[in-house]
């Protein structure tokens, strides 16, 4: 195939499918939808002659040819994306923009007051802040800066913890006021629940509700904290929050049970090669210097 017989962007495509194993997961990553992605991967294979993936209903399958494409474009795409994060480190000068990954209950809660400081001082600095649930490759450079609750993933990253983001049982006192009290964790069975989505079962605050909750009795689920606080908030169930969401919140109550072990640390994440970026750098200690003095609201 002649090399001008694709695009780069083909490729980029094509290694999302190899990854996803389906248009859907491709689309999402991409932000495209399913049908451009499968236009483009038609016009890959036309272009080389080959098919580079197997069809079936499970998805997307990389065939022999669709391998070995996959190991040298993922080489490129590594090379690149080095050579750009080397390239973004020379910025001497704080202005531009800085994107930051997280999670929508920090977005919405936490960060805010954060960014009009930090503007405050870097006015020429612009703050993208993109907001989803699952964890954003800084390897690839998808952000500059994340800010996430949990375990982050390996690679070359400077991880900086803020706090120990704890959790505990809460209810709307409407909730209570309506359907009584709960002073004994087995009471939860007389309860509806408020939960996370089946993707988060080995959390330890999921296998308690498994553990004393009745699972016929579980009215919402969503992989969002914040979707949680509203369900919570609006009285349909019992469910886990964070105390950083749910202690300012005057029409909710607090159960009385003690979980030492539900949370999951509070950490900044960078890539080494864009700590020497002076926007990103910028941001990067002053969020963690505000995080920090903030360190009570997270922690019980």
């Amino acid at each position: 195939m002649h090399a001008r017989q694709f695009e780069w962007t083909d490729l980029e495509i094509f290694l999302a499918v190899g990854r996803g194993g389906t248009l859907g997961a491709a689309a999402e990553s991409l932000g495209l939808d399913a049908s451009t992605i499968q236009r483009r991967v038609g016009k890959l294979e036309a272009a080389a002659t080959v098919k580079l993936f197997a069809r079936s209903q499970r998805g997307y399958s990389l065939t022999a040819a669709g391998q070995d494409l996959y190991e040298h474009a993922l080489g490129m795409e590594q090379q690149a994306t080095t050579a750009w994060r080397k390239v973004l480190a020379h910025d001497e000068q704080p202005g531009g923009a800085v994107r930051l990954a997280t999670v929508d209950d920090l977005a919405v809660r936490i960060l805010p007051p954060i960014i009009r400081s930090f503007q405050e001082k870097h006015p020429r600095i612009t703050l993208s802040v993109d907001v989803r649930q699952s964890f954003v490759d800084l390897e690839k450079h998808h952000a500059d800066i994340a800010l996430r609750i949990g375990v982050p993933p390996g690679g070359d990253l400077v991880v900086k913890h803020v706090a120990r983001a704890d959790v505990a049982l809460y209810a709307s006192r409407a909730y209570l006021k309506k359907n009584g009290r709960v002073t004994r964790l087995e009471e939860l069975r007389e309860h509806t629940i408020v939960r996370g989505q089946e993707a988060l079962a080995n959390i330890p605050m999921e296998r308690a509700l498994d553990r004393y909750a009745d699972p016929n009795k579980t009215v919402f689920r969503s992989n969002s904290f914040y979707a949680r606080l509203g369900a919570v908030r609006a009285g349909l169930g019992i469910g886990f929050l964070g105390h950083y969401m749910a202690e300012s919140e005057k029409s909710l109550e607090r159960l009385p049970f003690r979980f030492p072990d539900h949370g999951a640390p509070l950490s900044l994440l960078i890539h080494t090669d864009l700590r020497k970026n002076a926007r990103v750098r910028a941001f990067y200690e002053h969020a963690y210097a505000e995080l920090v003095a903030q360190r009570s609201l997270f922690e019980a």
